[in-house]
């Protein structure tokens, strides 16, 4: 993509502006991916499925996700009626729901995890070590930054 010449974007102004553009890219073809679920949906599920069978509240998994509890609530309803994750009311305080997956929901992401590291393998081609590296380090700053002004970790 080309800017107009007479217009001088800044480097930092470029990667913050890339970051929604890639974003919006990346869902795109996620979801031509994803058969059975959406690209957000999925999402929510590979960070269900980090804690193995250890049962998340919505808020730590929308704090995983980067978004609300309410968005994260509407995808867990939506991945419930699928049958990828089963919801319960936690033991200690009863107005918090805990969230789990389902054996479709571990076979899913099992099957799943294969491809997905073929993706991957195949969108970083181009990217030696250093590149990715690099790019790594700067987005987990960036990451760990917008966590603190959001209040989170």
């Amino acid at each position: 993509m080309k800017f107009p010449i007479e217009k001088e974007i800044t480097p930092k102004a470029y990667v913050y502006g890339s970051i929604f553009t890639l974003s919006n890219r990346l869902q795109l073809l996620g979801d031509r991916r994803y058969k059975e679920l959406s690209l957000k949906q999925a999402f929510v599920l590979w960070n269900i499925s980090l804690f193995d069978d250890y049962s998340l509240n919505l808020k730590d998994i929308a704090q995983n996700v980067g978004t609300s509890s309410q968005n994260v609530k509407k995808i867990i309803n939506i991945l419930e009626k699928k049958g990828f994750v089963k919801v319960g009311k936690d033991e200690t305080d009863r107005r918090s729901l805990r969230v789990a997956l389902t054996a479709k929901g571990k076979e899913y992401y099992l099957e799943r995890g294969k491809k997905e590291e073929q993706y991957l393998e195949e969108l970083f081609t181009d990217f030696d070590d250093e590149m990715l590296m690099g790019l790594y380090q700067g987005l987990y700053k960036l990451m760990e930054k917008t966590a603190q002004e959001q209040g989170g970790k």
